[in-house]
């Protein structure tokens, strides 16, 4: 028969034991989705951060990011100052990083955008991503999206992109308060389970006539009035003119996208990979996942369109 040989270590064990499997609860729900409930496959979306995949497109990314800042500025007579010999091999090798868990990034929902979705915190938002902080040990910060997968249980990767604003506005967010954005006019929002819209940045601001919240019924109108007839299948669609790319119409006021906010409600998926798919415009961020471009085709196919038209 076993002697206790110290009552106050065993219970000290025991509720360590107890911790770590709340912490196990906690870390296996995630995060919330638009309805509070558990993200759908929140366990494979940390899988899929920790593979070899994500790893080397990230470490591949970080390269690119180093050697964009380490390249030499152009001196006045035309040649190159300030570039240090040991610049080029310095830069060969990643640094060190760290993912952190991903967070939900919500885009509006469409029906809610044409008003067939009654304003309501549940009907308004839609989970596209889950984004992850990289964290670089040289201080790089990027983040890395993961899309949903056909089976709605698993997540791939979509991209990086370079920075950390957005990511750290998505983590801003909490099952009572999700944050979201609307990318088309560069804006975040705070959406409260009471139904108020709050601007976070002063795009957001401009978006709601510059008041700091709204209603939700009062935001509704106003990105009704922004994209309701621009979603796929209008007739601005099948111009050509989703994603601001399209050419204008002769007769028509204004330019090629007479506004920024033109952009079709696609949510962040355009926003994401026409900022990191052009490596000519953005240098590191061109780094994108292979699979996860043909879960983002659709907006991949709008970058494609405009650099058709550009040439033509």
């Amino acid at each position: 028969m076993q002697n206790p040989k110290n009552p106050q270590r065993a219970a000290a064990r025991a509720a360590a034991v107890l911790a770590a499997a709340a912490l196990t609860v906690l870390a296996a729900a995630g995060a919330a989705a638009a309805d509070g409930q558990p993200v759908a496959g929140y366990g494979n979306a940390q899988q899929v951060l920790r593979s070899g995949q994500v790893h080397d497109t990230v470490s591949r990314f970080l390269v690119a990011a180093r050697q964009q800042s380490a390249a030499p500025a152009a001196a006045a007579d035309g040649g190159v100052s300030g570039a240090p010999r040991s610049a080029p091999n310095a830069a060969a090798a990643p640094p060190a990083f760290e993912l952190k868990d991903p967070v939900p990034l919500y885009e509006l929902n469409p029906d809610f955008v044409t008003g067939k979705a009654k304003a309501t915190p549940e009907n308004a938002l839609r989970l596209s991503y889950l984004t992850s902080r990289v964290a670089a040990g040289d201080g790089h910060q990027a983040a890395v999206l993961l899309a949903p997968q056909a089976d709605g249980q698993s997540w791939q990767l979509a991209g990086i992109r370079d920075g950390d604003t957005e990511v750290g506005l998505a983590e801003g967010g909490t099952a009572a308060a999700r944050t979201f954005g609307e990318p088309q006019i560069h804006a975040w929002y705070r959406l409260t389970q009471s139904g108020t819209v709050e601007a976070l940045t002063k795009e957001a601001t401009t978006g709601l006539g510059g008041r700091s919240s709204v209603t939700l019924a009062e935001y509704q109108k106003l990105v009704a009035a922004r994209y309701g007839d621009k979603q796929p299948g209008s007739s601005y669609d099948r111009k050509g003119l989703a994603g601001g790319f399209g050419l204008a119409d002769p007769g028509a006021d204004g330019g090629p996208a007479q506004d920024a906010a033109a952009q079709d409600a696609a949510g962040p998926a355009a926003a994401a990979v026409a900022a990191a798919a052009p490596a000519e415009r953005v240098g590191p961020a061109a780094v994108v996942g292979a699979v996860g471009l043909a879960a983002v085709g659709a907006a991949f196919a709008l970058v494609r369109r405009r650099r058709a038209r550009t040439a033509g």
